[in-house]
Order: structure tokens, then C-alpha cells, then sequence
């Protein structure tokens, strides 16, 4: 072989190892993977609450009796004294919470349970004037409804966007409830005392159901804030104040039963929470190239 071929030989083995080399700096420059760190909702969680309570209640009163008629010879149901109203009270409330939850997507489902205590008192006083006779009668009546404490089992169904969460919610809902009525019957003639007072209360846990809504924002891996609302229905009960004393002899014609009172029990609940995801290790660490 001779010298010039030689030197075309060479030239082309060096140009081929040029190529070769440069594919291999190709491949060592390719971008590596990079891990993004994504939140996750799927947790159990345990916070507290605080905030607004508000009554919503209707009440009917009413004095039930019956008057003996001479002409038919008997006794005949009768009711007077009729009250409507409600009550707009409010207060505060302060409790706990406990829940679960999965995320499916963008969906969250999950439940809670809380207790909460509420300072909410309501009390209404009421007059009225009537004719008795050949004068009239007086009623004052002091109405007092006291709400200690409520809790609620809920199911909860929210929409997630990475670290917000709106939700709605739902379930069962149990609460302490005390009440009384008390009323002075007073007959404007020359009586030395009171002709009588109605005396009578109620005490009952009861079941109802709660429904509302609210936002949550994960602020961190493992802490999350929370604005809710909530309505709770109890139903509505009855309890009796029956005749506490009767001290004129010219009443002998009438059968006192007692005085009557329905209390209609709904109450609004306006709150924000915090809440402890329980997991280790930060968020959950998810590739993306």
C-alpha cells in the first residue's frame, strides 16, 4: 500500500472517531429526572374548632283547661293564652375533631366526627292582657331554652385543587337541650294573692341531622385550616308547666291541665378549625420527566 493511501486510510479512521465521539457527549447531556413532591388529602386527621352559634327556634305556648258548663252539666276543653315567637340569639362555641378521608383524582371522601360546647342561652319574657269577667287578667311568662353542647357523625365529599378543598357534608347530629316555662296568672281584682303559676321544665338529649359545607387549605404537609358552616335540625318537642298553685275558691269551675309549650329546635353553626394530618415523611415524592 502506498504512502497516499496510507494517508486516506488514517483520515478517514480519525473522522469516524470524531462522529462516534460526539454521539457519546449526546447521551451524557440528556436531562435527568426530576421529582416533584405532590400533596395528597388520602389521611386520618385530628384539630379543633371555634366560633359562632346562632338559634333559630320558633315557640308555641298555650294554657290548656277545661271550664264546667251548668247548662250542659259538664266539663269543655279550652285553650287561651296563645304565644308565638322565635328567638335570634346567639353565642360562641368551642370543640374537637376527628376524621379520615381518600383521595380518588381529584376527589376526597371521607367522614368526621366532633364535640362541641356552646355557651347558647335564650330567654324571652311576654305579657298579655285579657278580659275576665267583669275585669282582667294578667299572664307574664318567662321562656328560657339552654343549648350545652352538640356533636355530629358526617360523611364529607370534596373537590381538591393540589392544597384547597372545597366539600360538602352530612349525617347525624346529637345535642343536650334544657328548657322551661314559667308563667304568673294574675286576676287585677281583690285578691290577696296570685290566683295560680305555671311551673315545668324539659331535659333531653335528642337526635337530628346536620348538612353544610366549607373550604380547607393545606398551609403545610401536615396542617391544614378550615372555614365551615353548618345547619342543625332537632326537630321539635313539647313539655308541660303544669299548675303550680291555685289559691282563689272562685276557680273551682275550672280544670287546669297546665301550660303548653313546642319549641321548634334549629341552630346555625359558623366556625373555623385546624386539623393535624397524621403522616410521616412529608409529602408523598411523585417523577416527572
Amino acid at each position: 500500500m502506498g504512502a497516499p493511501m496510507k494517508r486516506i486510510l488514517l483520515a478517514g479512521v480519525a473522522a469516524f472517531g470524531l462522529v462516534g465521539t460526539s454521539s457519546a457527549a449526546d447521551l451524557a447531556v440528556k436531562a435527568p429526572v426530576a421529582y416533584v413532591p405532590l400533596f395528597t388529602w388520602t389521611r386520618c386527621y385530628l384539630g379543633a374548632n371555634g366560633g359562632w352559634i346562632g338559634g333559630g327556634d320558633k315557640y308555641h305556648t298555650e294554657e290548656r283547661y277545661g271550664f264546667y258548663d251548668k247548662t250542659k252539666n259538664g266539663y269543655y276543653a279550652a285553650v287561651s293564652s296563645p304565644f308565638s315567637f322565635s328567638s335570634d340569639e346567639s353565642a360562641g362555641t368551642v370543640g374537637g375533631q376527628f376524621g379520615c378521608q381518600f383521595q380518588t383524582g381529584s376527589w376526597v371522601i371521607g367522614s368526621e366526627w366532633d364535640w362541641n360546647w356552646t355557651g347558647l342561652k335564650e330567654d324571652t319574657a311576654l305579657s298579655s292582657l285579657d278580659p275576665f269577667e267583669e275585669s282582667y287578667f294578667q299572664v307574664d311568662q318567662a321562656t328560657h331554652k339552654q343549648f350545652t353542647w352538640f356533636s355530629t357523625a358526617r360523611a364529607r365529599l370534596g373537590f381538591a385543587w393540589d392544597r384547597v378543598m372545597i366539600y360538602a357534608t352530612g349525617g347525624l347530629a346529637y345535642a343536650s337541650y334544657d328548657a322551661y316555662t314559667q308563667v304568673d296568672w294574675d286576676v287585677n281584682r281583690d285578691y290577696e294573692d296570685l290566683p295560680f303559676y305555671y311551673r315545668g321544665g324539659y331535659h333531653e338529649n335528642r337526635f337530628g341531622y346536620a348538612v353544610g359545607g366549607g373550604l380547607e387549605w393545606a398551609f403545610a404537609n401536615n396542617w391544614t385550616a378550615k372555614a365551615e358552616f353548618l345547619y342543625l335540625d332537632f326537630g321539635s318537642f313539647d313539655f308541660k308547666s303544669p299548675v303550680d298553685r291555685l289559691t282563689s275558691d272562685e276557680l273551682t269551675d275550672f280544670t287546669y291541665d297546665a301550660w303548653h309549650t313546642r319549641v321548634d329546635a334549629k341552630e346555625y353553626v359558623a366556625r373555623i378549625g385546624i386539623n393535624y394530618l397524621f403522616h410521616t415523611g412529608g409529602a408523598p415524592v411523585v417523577a416527572r420527566y
